[in-house]
């Protein structure tokens, strides 16, 4: 049997009897908290609890790391304030939010060293970075080839042979391809060899020319004509007798000969030179009447000459003898191209030979080239151009032209007595 107590005595004004509905509870939690609670199973929920998390930690340690932080005083309950506002479910909300910060408050401390993990991980990534970017220009690529040097090479005459490095290459004309530093170019034709040393950059574009000696000339025959006056007399080439003036058309080798013609009224003799496929024509003037004592001239001279006694010739060539009537002769030596005249006073003596050596007079000869270039004359180093009053002997000379890149060029000049002579080298053509 049931028996239900009934509480004896007044109660206390205004107090009323404690009801606790659970139902009741839990809804009105749900309308205190203004949403539906997730699932606690849902995808939804556990990603947007976990952004809550990691927003909260970014923002605490932020505010720790610039060194701004701020204390959280909290504030008193309403329950605290008044017992009539407590209710069971706002006692277990805030039972559960102490439990949340404290489920989050271990956790901040971990986001803060992460932070300061991140932190760290950027500074050596951007160290790494300064290292790349200065060490980057002493870094080489291998596929990126360095590009050789465009070398041509060109003689005259041409088809010389053209060593690299001691390396046959070729013929010229020729365009080589060599790689970029110091080279040895050796350019050979026949007898006649040039050693350049050689450096070229990369990609740079080097023409190289040559003049070359050409290779002697197959020997091959000439012919000679000899004429004296008066006619009749005997002629002889390099001893060997070819018969009475005139003779006409002897077929010699292309070289020197010595001829002598002998008459009774004199003879004369002298050193002719014979050009292949060509004919040499020589006179000779002797004299006319038998001169009862004799001697003779001989001169000797660089170049040719004409020897001249009066309005006659009566000799002539670098190296002549010629039979003159015994006494005193004034003759005038003579050659044309070189401007060249002198006056000899000679005494001939009967039976004898008398001689007379030509010493050419010097006169000044100019040399430039472009853009310059270093000068040899017949061989000898006379400096670097320009060169102007360099003083040579009359007649002609050879002049070389040296560039270290641009290669050589030769020129043969004829210098004579009363100038101006000039000689140049052009390299840009």
């Amino acid at each position: 049997m049931q028996s239900k107590a009934r509480t004896s005595g007044p109660q206390p004004s205004g107090s009323h009897p404690a009801r606790v509905d659970l139902n009741g509870s839990k809804d009105q939690a749900q309308n205190l908290s203004g949403r539906k609670a997730e699932p606690s199973g849902s995808v939804k929920g556990h990603w947007l609890n976990f952004a809550r998390v990691w927003l909260n930690l970014a923002g605490r340690s932020l505010s720790r790391l610039v060194g701004r932080s701020r204390a959280t005083v909290a504030r008193p309950a309403a329950a605290e304030i008044d017992p009539l506002l407590s209710f069971a479910s706002e006692t277990q909300t805030a039972q559960g939010g102490l439990k949340e910060a404290a489920r989050i408050a271990p956790k901040t401390r971990f986001g803060l060293g992460w932070a300061l993990l991140v932190l760290a991980a950027i500074a050596v990534v951007a160290s790494i970075g300064m290292i790349a970017v200065t060490q980057l220009p002493q870094i080489r690529f291998p596929g990126l080839a360095v590009k050789d040097a465009r070398v041509s090479i060109e003689t005259r005459p041409p088809a010389a042979q053209v060593l690299i490095d001691g390396q046959l290459r070729g013929t010229t004309p020729i365009v080589l391809l060599m790689k970029p530093g110091a080279h040895t170019m050796v350019v050979r034709s026949g007898l006649d060899e040039r050693m350049v040393p050689l450096t070229v950059a990369a990609g740079a574009e080097v023409a190289q020319y040559f003049e070359m000696k050409a290779p002697e000339p197959v020997v091959v025959a000439g012919r000679m004509s000899v004429v004296t006056d008066p006619a009749g007399a005997h002629v002889s080439i390099d001893g060997r007798p070819v018969g009475i003036s005139p003779v006409t058309a002897v077929e010699l080798t292309a070289a020197q000969h010595k001829v002598t013609v002998t008459s009774e009224t004199g003879s004369a003799e002298r050193t002719v030179t014979v050009d292949a496929g060509a004919t040499t024509s020589v006179v000779f003037s002797l004299p006319k009447v038998v001169a009862p004592f004799a001697g003779w001239l001989a001169v000797s001279a660089p170049f040719d000459v004409q020897i001249m006694e009066g309005t006659d010739v009566i000799g002539s060539g670098g190296a002549s003898k010629v039979m003159l009537a015994a006494g005193r002769h004034e003759v005038l030596l003579v050659n044309r191209t070189l401007e060249y005249e002198e006056t000899r006073k000679i005494d001939v003596t009967p039976g004898k030979v008398t001689s007379v050596r030509v010493e050419p007079p010097r006169a000044m000869l100019s040399a430039n080239a472009r853009p310059w270039a270093d000068v040899w004359v017949d061989g000898t180093s006379v400096g670097q151009t320009p060169i102007s009053n360099l003083a040579v002997a009359i007649g002609t000379h050879q002049v070389l032209f040296r560039h270290p890149q641009l290669g050589e060029r030769r020129e043969s000049v004829v210098v004579n007595a009363k100038g101006p002579n000039r000689v140049a080298a052009d390299f840009s053509k």
